[in-house]
């Protein structure tokens, strides 16, 4: 009997422990584990995505095999070097396209006229013929504007042997421009654009130091910017708030006064019609105003969560200064990849076949015209830059990523990896560099297809055949695809973050992304607004001051004579190098700001298993919300 009790009461105990297990499994399932030992609540990485590692590999292959192709079909000199009236291209034995031309089936055609001009290497442009210009051997140096018989010498067209009479003249890429008075105002024209570019020149020579101090200046001033956010985020950010207010009173103060004079005039009609519609926007900016204080009081915790997320992220960019330096490995893979991409394109810019086209009544001039292969070459190169491209820059993305929330997810901040950048960026590499090529993809995609349907716009304007209708269905799809880029680059941009955080695939990280936005959706929209607000005016007073300081050096130096191009390179510097720094600290507040999300959902403090790891800061804002949040679930 007793052993019956006994077998009931473990029955029992078994069925009692079922629910238990059960419910660990789940919790298990929708609470992670974190180790201090790995960079965010992940297991073990595992490669992700490596299908889209092979495609970006292949894809890579075919861009070496066109760039083979281009190199032996193009020739990037017909770019430049100009052409005689025939299509005879200055420079080049022209004899040498024969074969070709009549492997296409032009042997039947007179083709005669091609010429070996190999020594002649400079267009001549005749005074009396301007339209059948024709190769010479050098620019004539003397002469005047004259019709034969020629006073000092002429120069013969070899296809009539007609002689033209020399003019006075100078090689400008390769084609002689007139140099003589005679030539008036199209003489100095000439001088004076001439003159201009090779003054330009001369002081970008000169003020080469004085470009390299704006770069130190901006860098430096961007540092201070960073300072500032860091110290005084909260000021900052309720300041632009106040200015934002400030700025809403003074319009609305403005219509009121408009609204005033209008009503005082009224003598006529227009007067009686502008008295109305100031009536009109200054009732809207009225509500807008109230609207605008209604948001701020509503949104006053969001905001301040905002400022905590931004002084965060400067944290973690001060605890790892090597982020700032990040993005200029990002501009040399960048300028390597450009280097490739630029002689290819020449090359296959002119990898066009050799045709013949009529001129005159029996004669044929030749011309090169791109084949079908070649325009679809053309488009895969397209592809190529606009892939790697968005490549490189996701790879940037997520080691910042993965560096920022190795610092947001260790329970000792001080206790990081000796290199976390080079650690994140070869975790990257290793892991989730298909994912990568895969949300990259999904954007190079959209933005290839973007360009498909400007030149098909462009074309079809050349053609007069842009009607209203078509007008409008373009629109259509530039604002739909534009659209697209932009919703695919934010998803994707917080897909790399969840990769960096938890290693998972480019589709399960997008999922995780997707929702955590939206189940935080208010809060993001106020960081992005002031946030972006506070970094795009740390662009610009880091632009304007190194830009002035570079004006007041180019003003006192004696040597320069048009200091606004060299100023125009300095503020576009300044520009380049604030925006750099302040894209690492977007991505850094990014980061920040989702990983908090996670952690204020996973872990509440209920026990030291559930201790959040954000900092000091951040708590307060989760222990003052605590409450709210626990009555919510109730209700």
């Amino acid at each position: 009997m007793s052993s019956d009790l006994d077998v009931e009461k473990q029955e029992s105990k078994q069925i009692d422990s079922k629910p238990d297990d059960s419910l660990l499994k789940q919790q298990n399932q929708n609470e992670y584990e974190y180790d201090d030992s790995e960079l965010g609540p992940t297991e073990k990485r595992k490669c992700r995505d490596f299908f889209w590692v092979v495609l970006f590999i292949l894809f890579w292959i075919g861009m070496l095999i066109v760039m083979a192709v281009a190199f032996s079909k193009g020739s990037p000199k017909r770019l430049y070097y100009p052409t005689d009236y025939r299509g005879n291209v200055c420079g080049f034995n022209n004899k040498d396209v024969k074969d070709q031309l009549k492997k296409d089936g032009y042997s039947d055609l007179d083709v005669s006229f091609l010429q070996d001009l190999t020594d002649k290497t400079h267009c001549f442009f005749p005074y009396d013929d301007t339209s059948n210009e024709f190769c010479v051997s050098e620019c004539p140096s003397s002469g005047s504007f004259s019709s034969p018989p020629c006073s000092s010498g002429g120069v013969y067209d070899y296809y009539t042997s007609i002689e033209h009479c020399n003019y006075e003249s100078e090689s400008h890429l390769r084609r002689c421009i007139p140099t003589s008075d005679d030539q008036g105002i199209l003489d100095t024209l000439k001088k004076d654009v001439a003159g201009s570019i090779s003054v330009t020149m001369g002081d970008l020579a000169q003020s080469w130091w004085i470009m390299l101090v704006t770069a130190g200046i901006a860098l430096v001033l961007s540092f201070i910017w960073f300072w500032l956010m860091k110290k005084f985020s909260g000021f900052m950010i309720w300041l632009t708030v106040f200015a934002l207010f400030v700025v809403l009173i003074i319009f609305t103060w403005y219509l009121w006064k408009q609204v005033q004079t209008s009503e005082a005039k009224k003598t006529f009609e227009s007067d009686k019609t502008n008295a109305k519609w100031f009536k009109v926007l200054f009732s809207l900016m009225v509500v807008v105003d109230f609207v605008f204080v209604l948001l701020v009081i509503f949104l006053r915790n969001r905001i301040r969560l905002a400022a905590g997320i931004i002084r965060e992220a400067a944290k973690a960019i001060s605890a790892i200064p090597s982020l700032v330096f990040f993005p200029f490995w990002t501009f040399l893979m960048l300028l390597v990849l450009y280097l490739y991409w630029i002689p290819v394109t020449l090359f296959l810019m002119s990898a066009g076949k050799p045709t013949l086209e009529p001129y005159g009544s029996n004669s044929y001039k030749l011309h090169y015209k791109n084949d079908t292969s070649t325009n679809y070459a053309t488009i895969y190169h397209l592809f190529g830059l606009l892939w790697t491209t968005l490549v490189i820059i996701a790879l940037t993305q997520a080691t910042i990523a993965g560096a920022v929330s190795s610092w947001y997810w260790a329970r000792d901040k001080h206790n990081l990896p000796k290199s976390p950048v080079m650690t994140s960026f070869k975790r990257m590499l290793r892991y989730h560099f298909g994912s990568l090529c895969f949300g990259s993809f999904l954007i190079a995609v959209v933005q290839l297809i973007r360009m498909i349907i400007r030149f098909i716009e462009k074309q079809l304007k050349k053609r007069n055949l842009d009607n209203k209708c078509v007008k409008y269905c373009f629109y259509c799809m530039k604002c739909f695809f534009a659209c697209l880029e932009s919703w695919l680059k934010f998803i994707s941009r917080n897909a790399y973050i969840m990769i960096a955080v938890y290693g998972e695939s480019f589709c399960k990280s997008t999922k995780r992304a997707f929702h955590l936005i939206a189940r935080n959706i208010i809060r993001i929209m106020v960081l992005n607004v002031f946030g972006d607000l506070l970094l795009w005016i740390g662009k610009i007073i880091v632009t304007i001051i190194s830009t002035m300081i570079a004006i007041s050096i180019l003003r006192s130096r004696k040597d320069i004579s048009f200091y606004l191009i060299p100023a125009l390179v300095c503020a576009l510097l300044s520009y380049g190098i604030a925006s750099a720094f302040m894209a690492v600290f977007e991505m850094a507040i990014d980061t920040i700001f989702l990983s908090f999300c996670e952690d204020s959902e996973r872990h509440d403090g209920s026990s030291p298993d559930k201790e959040p790891y954000a900092t000091e800061d951040l708590r307060k804002y989760m222990n003052e919300h605590k409450p709210k949040e626990k009555e919510k679930e109730n209700l």
